[in-house]
């Protein structure tokens, strides 16, 4: 088992009090569809725009495609499952990412580590990202411990946005508690860093955004109903039975599938003629 020791400091209470009064209030505000959607956007882009921003890599638009499938494997495979972080999990994510940075015996004393205390789910997901820092997977695998148990709100709320505007400090804390058994300080910075962004996404709940057109949120009778296809777990769709089953051209119906995709309704498998559209 891994070795490392902190102190539930007050300000780390009072942190995760915040967070957790964040949350519920988050999750019991209704919110428009339009408005869910337009949050959930801003959220997956600002995950994007800081990773490529943290994680600089040879080949960045391969990257970020990369990148983006993992984080929708997470989203899709980890959203309120029942089901444990394990080193085979992880591997998987390593798989899509390409890192290969994932070692199945430091993965596991992890997890043994994570499983033995009754521990917060920020609080795990600090010690996650401090463990595989820096690479990739720092980043993901504590997306899979937050969204299994919600904390994601929706998916509007993204902790990662906070390290690339505070990047000196985040380097500094981070590589400093790397060293040392006592994390203390990187669990309070991260916590601190945690409550910033979920109150950010806690006023943009409560208050009507004014600065993009509603029209780009707002689905269409028709790619209301390619959702309602899409109600079964096992349903998919292509964009050949989209066009027969409505009797509109190809190009309409490319066009109704992309904006659902890059609203993160629909999720695409496969390549050229072999694509197939599921519902997120």
């Amino acid at each position: 088992m891994i070795s490392l020791s902190y102190n539930l400091s007050p300000n780390i209470k009072n942190c995760l009090m915040q967070i957790d009064n964040f949350r519920k209030e988050i999750l019991l505000t209704p919110l428009p569809p339009a408005r869910l959607l337009e949050l959930q956007w801003k959220c997956t882009q600002a995950y994007l725009t800081g990773w490529n921003s943290l994680l600089p890599s040879t080949r960045p638009a391969a990257a970020a495609v990369k990148r983006k499938s993992a984080f929708d494997h997470i989203r899709q495979v980890w959203t309120g499952t029942p089901a444990s972080v394990t080193p085979g999990s992880i591997a998987r994510l390593d798989m899509i990412l390409g890192t290969h940075a994932a070692s199945s015996a430091d993965t596991a004393k992890l997890l043994e580590y994570l499983g033995s205390e009754s521990s917060h789910t920020i609080l795990q997901a600090a010690i996650v990202h401090l463990h595989f820092a820096p690479s990739d997977l720092a980043f993901f695998v504590p997306l899979m411990f937050i969204y299994r148990r919600l904390y994601d709100c929706h998916g509007v709320v993204c902790i990662d946005e906070f390290w690339p505007k505070n990047l000196d400090t985040y380097t500094s804390v981070l590589s400093g508690n790397q060293k040392t058994a006592a994390i203390t300080q990187w669990l309070e910075f991260y916590c601190q860093a945690a409550v910033y962004q979920y109150g950010l996404a806690h006023r943009a709940v409560l208050h009507q955004s004014t600065e993009i057109s509603q029209g780009i949120w707002t689905l269409t009778e028709r790619q209301k109903t390619i959702l309602s296809l899409l109600e079964s777990p096992s349903a998919s769709i292509t964009n050949r039975q989209v066009q027969h089953h409505f009797k509109i051209s190809q190009v309409t119906a490319s066009r109704d599938l992309a904006k659902m995709v890059s609203l993160n309704l629909l999720y695409t498998h496969g390549k050229g003629r072999s694509v197939y559209y599921t519902k997120i």
